[in-house]
């Protein structure tokens, strides 16, 4: 595997003004989509998230560029890269029924309280409560029983 090169938030805090036109589409996010083989319209979550991790990896990323939450929790769960607690640089899934995962980021920071994380992820909105908003945002989430939180080795 790979060595990380550079920590994912650092990385992730370069495109924070990376916003979408309508419905999924404008210049930068389909530039986006494509990084991963998507499409213009596509939820594009994943394939920032996983944008982020090539960069990261320097095109040997553990985890393979791709449009789909489902595919990242596979691969976290096969490798045992799935904890229950956050650390920053990990990944954060919003996942529904044990198996549906449906919105992705990064964990920036744990708040002291630990009760809330501050994250970043694409395709969320200002408050980053989204997992289909406008851009990709930095902000102050809950931690809640339907994350899971995934440690890519470095």
């Amino acid at each position: 595997m790979a060595t990380r090169q550079y920590e994912p938030v650092a990385v992730a805090r370069q495109f924070k003004y990376v916003r979408e036109l309508t419905g999924n589409t404008g210049q930068r996010v389909e530039a986006i989509q494509r990084w991963g083989g998507g499409k213009p319209g596509d939820s594009w979550c994943a394939f920032f998230a996983t944008m982020v991790l090539d960069i990261c990896y320097q095109g040997q990323a553990p985890i393979q560029r791709t449009g789909s939450c489902d595919v990242i929790l596979e691969v976290a769960r096969e490798a045992n890269w799935v904890h229950e607690t956050p650390l920053p640089n990990d990944i954060y899934l919003r996942v529904k029924d044990g198996n549906d995962a449906h919105h992705v980021g990064f964990v920036a920071a744990v708040q002291p309280d630990q009760h809330t994380f501050t994250q970043i992820s694409g395709n969320t909105s200002a408050d980053g409560k989204s997992s289909n908003g406008d851009g990709v945002y930095e902000r102050d989430i809950p931690l809640s029983a339907d994350l899971v939180f995934v440690r890519v080795p470095q």
